[in-house]
């Protein structure tokens, strides 16, 4: 025998409290009637009323109504499992049955209370959709009942409104005086209707926000990313204003553009330096600024090693294709949280998909959904063809929907992974576009060198000069921007004595990227000695490999610690970043990046003047946040000076600390399993210090099962070998790591979801 469903006892009180309410309010000869009253009766009761008002001549439509008895149906149904043996259900719809009777010989009055009745008709038809399977659920109870109140206790003003007014118009002694309680009954009315209806508004509004939050926690990601790389790139635009807009009127992009099913997948090639992502931004602001269609986005760059993995692309295009649908929303939150799901590939794939097939608001018409991804050619290969294999199912599925066309840009330089993914696609290679990207770089010219024409003008060079430069360097620049950067780089920083020297520059400079980086770096380290060569190249390595962008006060941090001395005292001066000018540049949040992806693909390639490497970065990094953390452990204890404690935090000594702690676990694991360094040896002892600090009195490798650490990360096996206790301690973090991946994302979630 199948268990009776278990009932919200809060929710049965809320219910019982509007019953009892709503009965002291109705006289008892009323009372009576309502008992035992149907719906199929209130139903029967509005087509009588509708006959007597026609023979009266006085006609009302009462059809108006059926989508309020048919949400009623749906409701009653919902609430059945509350309402089970009592006499509650039927006052859902039997006081409408007397409202009608008492209201019917004041037209006017009936007539609004027929309007507002109808109103309610609108939130009640989403019981349609609610699954028999939530009925038992508490939270969706107390939702219920709360529906349950807010109609009775409209019922009760509707009541007393149309009483009060019978009896007041039945004493009047004049039409005035009863015109005046028809007013104020319609006043009356309507106040209450729409304060019902902001009330509710404010609590679904706050719901969905709260079931949003609860998903971006759920997903642990960090939305924030996307948005400093959008606008980073988005300020480069902005300094060189007037540069992209043309590419708004290219034909294909145009008809990409429009909302129209043609042209759903686009390729925008171009050479590296060609400002693709600059004309990315600039189709994405366009784009929000018509309010035509949902604008989704996603920017890859080296500098934030988050926006190449394939998860986190995934889980921000979910994130961005709910946030303005609160169905939607509902929908990802159930199957994720209320059914604690692990939000991984699949499922997030599988999400998105659905979202885009039911993310049409209004059947009747087409709604528009535009994507842009940027630098997907600096993802891995493998990224690169499960991204577009992505973006084609979700053309297909908005396709299948019948109501929502979905449209795909993708820029990146060429690559097989996403042509060959993407056949038949439409390319639009910036290539063929020299005339636009030539009057756009000699716009950009002439504006930075505008900025120096006081500092020209004083070798002689004349505004035409000025307007001559600017259009030699857009001819020599060949569609490549960062070339041309790199030439008003060099006028704006070195030392020109002839006027001759200055106009001769875009010629005299080299065209080949490789070798305009060699005559940088040359001109930077020519008077280097070999202890300042090795400081350079951990600067660049830092910015090339770290975990994710270095503030300025982190990175100064770093540095102190990069000797591996645990007791350093003194930061890093500053004047440090400008030697590296005009190779890496310090962007809008303090953070440190190179100027151009190609400057990081130069310096990992085998002709560079200065090779880096991650492999062998991977030591000295880890040395640094080994160093910082053992600093952090000794410091920060109660033996340890308060006043010299407070003295290091406010130099910043101590500002790589957060960064340290959060990715240690991550540089052990990469340490263990690359190539011997000679960074290496230290930072296994300051491992060791460091585990000797966090449990020095007992042996953590007492009872962990050492046989099951590849199922947490594989290269946990070479830890262990490495150093057994060292292994251990890496083990329980992981394992936390995991758990907390697991768990749901607060206590407040938890409540929500059990039942608070």
């Amino acid at each position: 025998m199948p268990l009776a469903p278990a009932i919200n006892l809060d929710a049965r009180r809320t219910i019982e409290k509007a019953f009892k309410d709503l009965e002291r309010t109705v006289s008892v000869s009323d009372r009576i009637s309502l008992q035992d009253t149907t719906l199929d009766d209130v139903r029967k009761a509005a087509h009588l009323v509708e006959d007597e008002l026609a023979a009266r001549q006085s006609l009302r439509n009462m059809r108006r109504l059926e989508p309020l008895f048919t949400g009623l149906e749906y409701y009653s149904k919902t609430i059945e499992v509350l309402c089970n043996g009592t006499p509650y259900m039927p006052w859902i719809w039997a006081p409408i049955k007397l409202v009608f009777k008492i209201s019917s010989d004041y037209v006017e009055a009936f007539e609004k209370i027929i309007k507002v009745y109808g109103q309610i008709a609108e939130p009640l038809k989403r019981f349609q959709k609610l699954s028999r399977a939530f009925y038992n659920d508490k939270d969706v109870q107390q939702t219920l009942a709360t529906f349950y109140s807010d109609i009775l206790d409209f019922h009760k003003e509707a009541y007393q409104f149309v009483h009060r007014a019978f009896e007041k118009m039945v004493a009047a002694t004049n039409i005035a005086e009863s015109k005046y309680w028809r007013k104020e009954l319609k006043q009356k009315m309507e106040t209450w209707r729409q304060e019902q209806v902001d009330r509710r508004a404010k609590e679904e509004t706050e719901e969905v926000t709260r079931q949003y939050l609860a998903i971006t926690s759920y997903l642990k990601v960090d939305e924030s990313t996307n948005a400093k790389i959008f606008d980073a790139i988005a300020t480069e635009a902005v300094e060189s204003v007037g540069t992209s807009s043309w590419i708004l009127n290219q034909s294909e992009i145009q008809g990409w553009l429009k909302c129209h099913p043609s042209s759903t997948f686009i390729l925008l090639h171009g050479r590296p330096g060609s400002g693709k992502s600059v004309l990315a931004t600039q189709i994405v602001q366009f784009l929000r600024a018509s309010q035509q269609s949902l604008t989704m986005s996603h920017f890859c760059t080296y500098a934030y090693e988050e926006s190449m993995d394939y998860d986190k692309l995934l889980k921000s295009l979910l994130l961005q294709l709910i946030r303005s649908d609160k169905d939607l929303i509902d929908y990802v939150y159930d199957t994720l949280l209320r059914k604690s799901k692990v939000p991984s590939s699949k499922i997030v794939e599988a999400l998105i998909l659905d979202s885009v097939r039911a993310s049409s608001l209004d059947p009747s018409r087409t709604r528009y959904i535009h994507i842009v991804i940027d630098g997907l050619d600096e993802c891995d290969q493998a990224t690169q063809s499960k991204v577009t294999k992505l973006m084609k199912r979700m053309v297909s599925a908005a396709f299948s929907s019948g109501s929502t066309i979905c449209k795909v840009m993708l820029s990146s330089r060429s690559s097989p992974a996403i042509t060959k993914t993407a056949k038949q696609s439409q390319i639009v290679c910036l290539s063929n576009e020299n005339k636009h990207l030539e009057k756009a770089i000699e716009a950009y010219a002439l504006h930075r060198l505008s900025l120096l024409e006081l500092e020209l003008s004083q070798l002689q060079v004349t505004p035409d000069d000025i307007s001559g430069l600017s259009c030699r360097i857009a001819k020599r620049a060949e569609g490549m921007f960062l070339w041309a950067r790199l030439v008003l780089d060099y006028l704006a920083n070195n030392i020109f004595l002839q006027r001759e020297e200055v106009l001769s520059a875009p010629e005299a400079l080299p065209r080949a990227l490789q070798q305009f980086y060699d005559k940088i770096l040359t001109q930077i380290t020519s008077h280097f000695d070999e202890r300042s060569l090795e400081r350079f190249k951990l600067i660049l390595e830092w910015i090339a490999f770290a975990k994710r962008p270095l503030r300025k006060a982190e990175f100064r941090s770093a540095l102190a610690f990069s000797s591996g001395n645990p007791d350093t005292s003194e930061v890093a001066p500053q004047y440090l970043f400008d030697r590296c000018s005009p190779l890496i540049e310090e962007r809008s949040d303090s953070t440190f990046a190179f100027i151009h992806v190609s400057v990081r693909d130069y310096l990992e390639s085998s002709d560079s003047i200065m090779a880096i490497d991650e492999s062998s970065s991977i030591g000295s990094h880890g040395q640094a946040i080994a160093a910082c953390l053992v600093s952090g452990l000794q410091i920060f204890t109660p033996n340890y000076s308060e006043h010299e404690r407070q003295l290091r935090v406010l130099r910043g000594i101590h500002a790589f600390h957060t960064y340290a702690s959060h990715y240690w676990v991550h540089y052990v694991l990469d340490n263990c399993n690359a190539p011997e360094t000679k960074y290496r040896s230290n930072f296994l002892t300051l491992c060791s210090e460091l585990c000797h600090m966090f449990n020095p009195s007992s042996d953590t490798s007492h009872g962990v099962d050492i046989g099951t650490p590849t199922c947490l990360d594989p290269r946990l096996a070479a830890v262990h070998f490495a150093d057994k206790s060292l292994g251990v301690v890496v083990q329980r973090i992981l394992e936390e790591e995991r758990n907390q991946h697991l768990e749901e994302p607060s206590p407040e979630d938890c409540a929500y979801i059990q039942g608070r």
